[in-house]
């Protein structure tokens, strides 16, 4: 122990008795009336960094500025840009159609594109320019929980929707190998096809066009005939029940 470390030790200090702060402070808390502090009367140093952060976000907005800006700094090599989200690359060997994102998709669709709640937003978006029967856009999903993966392509879920209906022609066209029940989804005449891989014919009344498509994906097949004149497809290893369940979360 040093020679100063003892000479503190030895000091003897008489402290004042120390008055009740706490108590003091509570009552005039709850006495004292509430102030609500303006802009104005912030300390000089808040209004002016508030006041510099302003004009850097104007300055910046103005790009002859920003540039002018980014060179005083030394950024001069740096260059800003904004561009819109890019197509995902999953599922671009299925030959869906060409890959979007979902805001394109639904901007190019000519129809309200919809996204089912129990599934969420696709991992992958494909639209398809069909020269007679119209555009097609087609939802791709990753396989995760509740969506095991095709032993064909990989994912776990594929969801069509364009313009048409498949119950003129759908009993005719799905073949023997399979099974169709018909259903109701919200309404909605709904065919639920299982079992063997199948094919499936559509019509577009407003082309006055049939077409028909064999299937995607192997696993079962959800059809809906939409009240809003959308055709609604789910496909997956998934049952009618989970099928079902997605289709009526669209949304």
């Amino acid at each position: 122990m040093s020679e100063l470390e003892l000479e503190l030790r030895e000091l003897r200090i008489e402290w004042p008795e120390t008055p009740d702060l706490a108590g003091t402070v509570q009552e005039r808390l709850a006495t004292a009336p509430v102030r609500r502090r303006s802009w104005l009367a912030r300390p000089a140093w808040q209004l002016a960094v508030a006041a510099t952060a302003l004009i850097i976000a104007v300055v910046m907005a103005i790009p002859p500025a920003r540039a002018a800006v980014l060179d005083w700094l030394g950024f001069s090599s740096v260059r800003i840009t904004r561009e819109e989200p890019q197509p995902s690359s999953f599922g671009q060997a299925l030959s869906l159609g060409a890959p979007v994102t979902l805001d394109q998709a639904r901007r190019r669709a000519g129809f309200t594109v919809l996204v089912p709640e129990a599934v969420g937003e696709p991992d992958a978006v494909f639209l398809h320019e069909h020269p007679t029967m119209g555009p097609r856009v087609d939802m791709l999903y990753r396989e995760r929980e509740g969506l095991p993966a095709s032993s064909n392509t990989g994912a776990g879920l594929l969801i069509t929707q364009f313009r048409a209906v498949a119950s003129p022609l759908i009993q005719k066209s799905v073949g023997s190998g399979a099974t169709v029940e018909q259903l109701e989804v919200d309404g909605d005449p709904a065919f639920f096809i299982s079992g063997a891989p199948h094919g499936f014919a559509y019509y577009n009344e407003e082309r006055d066009q049939s077409n028909f498509e064999e299937q995607r994906l192997a696993g079962n097949t959800l059809l809906v005939d939409r009240s809003d004149g959308i055709l609604l497809r789910i496909e997956g290893e998934i049952s009618r029940e989970r099928a079902v369940e997605i289709a009526e979360s669209v949304d």
